[in-house]
């Protein structure tokens, strides 16, 4: 076995013993690794609650911000 599949093997088998919520956690962790080495690609973020399960574009999420305030900038504008 090579380096990389021995040190995936030993991860494999540290994860023995952790309750559902931790593996969750740790499942996370590893999704935020990945995430990290994606070289400039779309930024995503991963909701909780009752969004679970959307990912949705950080450049979309500022737009949806500057649209959702447009509306109180032009008040001030016109004030």
């Amino acid at each position: 076995m090579n380096k990389q599949a021995l040190t995936k093997h030993n991860i494999y088998n540290k994860l023995t013993g952790f309750s559902d919520q931790d593996l969750h956690a740790i499942s996370s962790f590893i999704d935020f690794m990945q995430h990290q080495k994606q070289p400039g690609g779309k930024k995503l973020l991963k909701l909780e609650g009752i969004l679970h399960g959307y990912d949705i574009g950080l450049a979309e999420l500022k737009q949806f911000k500057r649209h959702t305030w447009q509306h109180v900038d032009k008040e001030f504008a016109d004030g």
